[in-house]
C-alpha cells in the first residue's frame, strides 16, 4: 500500500473521530468545563473545519486527483496549529500533558505529510 493513501485514510478516519467529538461536546474532548459561549462557538467553527477537512482526506482515497490538495491542506492545519500551540505555550505557559502530546504528535506528522505529498 503506498504512503500517500495510507496516511490519508490514517489522518481521515483520525481526524473525523476527533474533530467530530470536539465539535459535538468541546468541553467533554478538551476536558475543561464552563468554558463561556464564545469559545464554545469558535471551538466548534474549528471543529467543523477540521472535520470537513478529515472528510476530504477521505473523500481523496476514493478521488486520486484531490489527494495532493488533501495533503496540502492537512500540512498546512499541521503546520498552522503546531505554531499556534507552541506559541501559546510560549506566551500563556506550560498546558496539559495532552496538549503537549499533540504539539509532539502534531509536529512529528509534519514530515511525514510532506513525505505523502512527494510521494506518488
Amino acid at each position: 500500500m503506498k504512503l500517500r493513501t495510507t496516511y490519508l485514510g490514517i489522518m481521515g478516519v483520525l481526524g473525523t473521530v476527533l474533530a467530530f467529538a470536539g465539535f459535538v461536546a468541546p468541553e467533554t474532548a478538551l476536558g475543561e468545563d464552563g468554558l463561556s459561549i464564545l469559545i464554545m462557538s469558535n471551538l466548534r467553527a474549528f471543529m467543523a473545519a477540521e472535520l470537513m477537512m478529515a472528510l476530504f482526506a477521505l473523500y481523496s482515497l476514493k478521488n486520486k486527483k484531490y489527494q495532493d490538495s488533501a495533503l496540502i491542506f492537512l500540512l498546512i492545519t499541521l503546520i498552522g496549529w503546531t505554531i499556534g500551540q507552541v506559541t501559546s505555550y510560549v506566551i500563556d505557559g506550560a498546558p496539559n500533558t495532552f496538549t503537549v502530546v499533540s504539539i509532539v504528535v502534531q509536529a512529528a506528522l509534519i514530515p511525514v505529510t510532506w513525505k505523502a505529498l512527494k510521494s506518488n
